[in-house]
């Protein structure tokens, strides 16, 4: 249950991690196509015809696809001409050019010439036989292992490879995203080797994506028993890097199985999924001793810890703990290093961010749709979505590792090459006929997440939603092959990079902050804020906040600080800055916030809740709620009056999928009098909270009244609840 409940936690907001590209269940690592595209691609039989409906693409079969592929998709020159949309979307608003975009990046004292600052390329090799062609700095084209020694050049000394069992039907038709199985990883790695970066070889233990949503059994071992799964798998791993190693590939981490949250290879159960670990750690071990062995977790709001006790309880081997971290989605860097360093102290392993990446801009390259776009994960204020964007989120996330310690050992840029095979914006003449030939390299070379194809064995994801990349708009290329600055800024990180004529612009509003009545405010308020300077660059400023010690009652307040900018020579330049600061009253329930870990103190009956320490308000705990069913619950609390007066009670509350018919309430009850009040609410998405509070309740001393928090949603409906408080208004 826990694990089906984060699954859908995430899912409202798209995508997720390394599969963020097939979104049925958009979530914390898959990313589905019907939610957050634009453009949907539908399939009847995959196996057969597929028809596809696509922004304007009359529908044809593919049987067409692959004939009209083999005589058109040979070279980019070979494509329609999309030279137009390529001058609408390499260009921002103001009609400057992504390519000739300048960052700045602070540099980072201390980082270890071993840090590990790698890319995941999987899609490279399916872009390639597209017709991409990629360009170096100077705009001249470049080859494959061209491609790989400009990755190099630019600070990158890890490249990242998933692997798939067998990505392809009974008719050698490959399922798409990249059809990565272990032939084409030897290939990639082979030029990785050759260009002086080692190799992070990702097994999913799947024919095909592998998340937090799924981790569908290879067809080859489907209706094995656990044991013969576990020689399959042992058996699988050894050939597999025995291959990389005969091949002269630098394999120096392997990470057993992709965002194994719910599970791996088809099992669910955690000691069914350890002994599934224990045997490719055997594997690795036997083939290539010297190489770093990884468990892949996808969101570091997890409680971890009971994650990384589990692994020990069950005597696991391996050296690193890896997380996927998308700013997005999974939080605050600080709780990354906090989370990383807990599992690292206590546990003596390694850790590192596997995955991450961030847009530069909302255009959609290829006619599919992007995963963040207008409107959706796009409302991060700690970054800009821009080419400086990205840079901040890469320096960032490798500084938020290297904070854990000499146990932080590195960061990998998710797919940071799957850019269009063919440029597409709507408004271009030739449009429909840039969609199609798009549809047919998606289909002929797999460089789109899912071919129709892939239908027969993904049927509820891939099968209704196979189509292009959600992914071109986080790139560090722009659309039409060019490299981004922000690619450098894995050498950056070493040496700084300053850019001439940068000016602060003032300081953005931070997040508020919530504490209980009594708690020292000053201690919760940020040492550092954003500042924001042209060119979209936001650095961390020091702020030196004004006295608030005098507030006394609870309530929302305003407290004002000074930002300082630290590029500039005038110590007095400054700016000023407001942050909310709700202050919550004593609460007279027992338990108010769940922060015991269990529901003491609350009465609650019905299905679908229980107390967990996921997306969480505040502090470590809440009360959850998911079902396959309907979820259908109550929490209630009784209390007797110590005081005549003006009684209310309120809740924050978030979630999705709960459906039109929601019914969602908190309710104080005068059991003495007979009278009530009630405030509803509905939930609208992840990490969306809102704050239900009853209007006010008349009670006398010693009046029984009785709290009660009810929660209706449709089948699937999920979400949190926090702090539930009962008390006075004065």
């Amino acid at each position: 249950m826990k694990n089906k409940f984060s699954k859908n936690l995430i899912r409202t907001t798209s995508v997720s991690m390394a599969v963020c590209l097939s979104l049925s269940v958009p979530g914390c690592g898959a990313m589905s196509q019907s939610d957050d595209q634009n453009t949907s691609v539908s399939t009847g039989e995959a196996s057969e015809t597929a028809d596809i409906e696509t922004a304007g693409v009359d529908a044809f079969d593919t049987a067409t696809v692959s004939d009209t592929a083999e005589n058109t998709v040979e070279g980019k020159e070979e494509h329609v001409d999309d030279s137009k949309a390529i001058e609408l979307k390499t260009v921002d608003t103001d009609g400057n050019s992504y390519k000739d975009s300048r960052v700045y990046v602070q540099k980072i004292d201390g980082l270890s010439d071993d840090f590990m600052r790698g890319v995941d390329i999987s899609s490279y090799l399916s872009e390639e036989e597209s017709g991409v062609v990629f360009k170096d700095y100077d705009g001249n084209d470049i080859d494959s292992q061209g491609f790989f020694d400009l990755l190099s050049d630019s600070g990158v000394n890890y490249i990242r490879i998933r692997v798939w069992n067998d990505p392809y039907d009974e008719d050698g038709n490959g399922y798409g995203g990249g059809n990565c199985d272990i032939d084409r990883a030897v290939v990639m790695g082979q030029y990785a080797t050759n260009a002086g970066m080692k190799v992070y070889i990702d097994f999913h233990y799947s024919d095909f994506w592998a998340d937090p949503n799924k981790q569908m059994s290879p067809k080859a071992w489907d209706g094995m028993s656990i044991s013969e799964r576990e020689t399959a798998l042992y058996d699988y791993t050894k050939e597999s890097l025995q291959k990389l190693k005969d091949a002269g590939v630098d394999v120096g981490l392997v990470s057993i199985g992709n965002e194994t949250d719910p599970g791996m290879a088809g099992v669910t159960s955690n000691h069914e999924k350890c002994r599934l670990y224990s045997a490719g750690s055997r594997a690795v071990r036997e083939v290539i001793s010297d190489a770093y062995i990884a468990v892949h977790y996808s969101n570091p709001q997890r409680d971890y810890m009971e994650i990384a006790k589990m692994l020990s309880d069950e005597d696991v081997d391996y050296d690193v703990f890896a997380t996927s971290y998308y700013p997005y989605w999974h939080g605050t860097l600080d709780n990354l290093t906090q989370t990383l360093k807990n599992v690292a102290d206590t546990y003596d392993k390694k850790v590192m961010v596997a995955e991450t990446s961030w847009a530069y801009t909302l255009d959609d390259g290829d006619g599919s749709g992007n995963t963040v776009a207008k409107g959706s994960n796009d409302d991060d204020s700690e970054y800009s979505i821009s080419v400086q964007g990205q840079s901040e989120v890469i320096r960032n996330v490798i500084k938020a590792v290297a904070d854990v310690g000499e146990a932080g050992i590195g960061m990998f840029y998710w797919e940071p090459a799957w850019i269009p095979v063919n440029v597409y914006a709507d408004t271009t003449d030739n449009a429909e006929q840039i969609l199609k030939e798009n549809t047919i390299a998606w289909e002929k070379y797999g460089s789109g997440w899912a071919s129709s194809y892939a239908g027969g064995y993904d049927p509820n994801d891939a099968g209704k939603y196979y189509g292009g990349s959600s992914w071109d708009n986080q790139a560090l290329f722009d659309f039409a092959g060019y490299p981004l600055d922000s690619l450098k800024t894995f050498e950056y990180v070493y040496t700084g990079n300053e850019i001439e004529g940068m000016e602060f612009e003032g300081a953005i509003t931070p997040a508020g902050v919530t504490v209980s009545l009594g708690e020292d405010i000053a201690s919760y308020l940020p040492s550092t804020v954003k500042g924001e300077y042209t060119g979209g660059a936001r650095l961390d400023l020091p702020v030196e906040w004004d006295d608030c010690s005098d507030i006394s009652e609870f309530g929302e307040y305003k407290v004002f600080g000074t930002v300082t900018d630290i590029l500039s020579q005038d110590e007095n330049n400054t700016s000023r800055v407001i942050i909310k600061v709700n202050v919550l009253p004593d609460s007279l329930l027992i338990n108010s916030d769940f922060e015991t870990g269990d529901d003491s103190g609350w009465e609650i009956s019905g299905n679908g809740s229980w107390v967990d320490s996921e997306d969480v308000f505040r502090g470590e705990y809440g009360l959850h709620f998911w079902s396959e069913t309907e979820v259908m619950f109550t929490a209630s609390q009784d209390y007797i009056a110590a005081k005549s007066g003006n009684y209310t009670a309120s809740m924050m509350i978030q979630g999705g999928d709960a459906g039109d018919d929601q019914e969602i309430t908190i309710t104080i009850t005068n059991n003495t009098k007979g009278t009530s009040v009630t405030a509803d609410t509905t939930v609208t998405g992840w990490l969306e909270w809102t704050n239900p509070t009853t209007d006010t309740l008349e009670v006398e001393e010693g009046d029984e009244l009785t709290v009660t928090i009810s929660v209706k949603t449709a089948p699937g409906g999920w979400g949190t609840i926090d702090d539930a408080y009962l008390y006075m208004v004065k």
